[in-house]
């Protein structure tokens, strides 16, 4: 992905054209999501780009097009499926979703998020299989706040160094999906154990006022 290509787009479009680009331009162009979001984090740290709002326009735009994957599954998963099915690469990405589904259920929405080419087709899948979109935002955003937060800050700080990564890229995503993993894990235990001591400290104020 050529950095100037980046600019060329804020340059034209300002960041509304950036959020469609990501919005739309991931079922489009050809590059793989990191590459793309990796330039951006570069352009923001060559100046070219507003750190925090260049981030949160990407976010947006990535999360947009999460939606418009699972949106397109609520309201014509049936054909969408049945078409991607006849081409082998979706054929396969379709089957690894559905153990992703099978073994982590919505969680694993979250998880897709690290995985090239079924980060948009999960969501289509739940969308299909009628997920509500209530629990389909907490863990499709949430994932994807992570993992936009990890690439883009891998590309301001290495993205002169895209080659190299991308060389590894294996092995980092390796250590990234089980970084990921683990403070997820950590996140909805401990949201977990506090929902669960909350309506202990309300039994025990119950009884006070008794």
């Amino acid at each position: 992905m050529d950095l100037d290509l980046v600019i060329h787009v804020i340059e034209d479009n300002g960041y509304f054209g950036l959020f469609f680009w990501l919005w739309f331009g991931v079922f489009i162009i050809p590059v793989p999501n990191e590459v793309i979001l990796m330039t951006v984090g570069l352009a923001s740290a060559k100046g070219a780009l507003n750190p925090m709002l260049a981030f949160l326009v990407t976010y947006m735009g990535i999360s947009a097009a999460f939606t418009s994957s699972y949106l397109l599954g609520r309201i014509i998963g049936r054909r969408v499926l049945r078409l991607l099915k006849k081409k082998k690469r979706f054929g396969n990405s379709i089957e690894t979703a559905m153990k992703l589904m099978e073994k982590y259920h919505a969680f694993s929405l979250s998880l897709s998020c690290f995985a090239p080419g079924i980060r948009y087709v999960l969501p289509m899948m739940y969308g299909f299989s009628r997920l509500p979109f209530k629990t389909f935002a907490i863990f499709a955003y949430s994932g994807a706040f992570v993992w936009v937060s990890i690439i883009f800050v891998l590309g301001y700080l290495f993205g002169d160094k895209m080659d190299i990564i991308m060389k590894y890229n294996k092995e980092a995503w390796l250590a990234i999906i089980g970084f990921a993993f683990i403070t997820l894990v950590i996140f909805l235990r401990r949201r977990k154990i506090k929902n669960a001591i909350v309506p202990e400290e309300v039994v025990l104020q119950e009884r006070q006022h008794k």
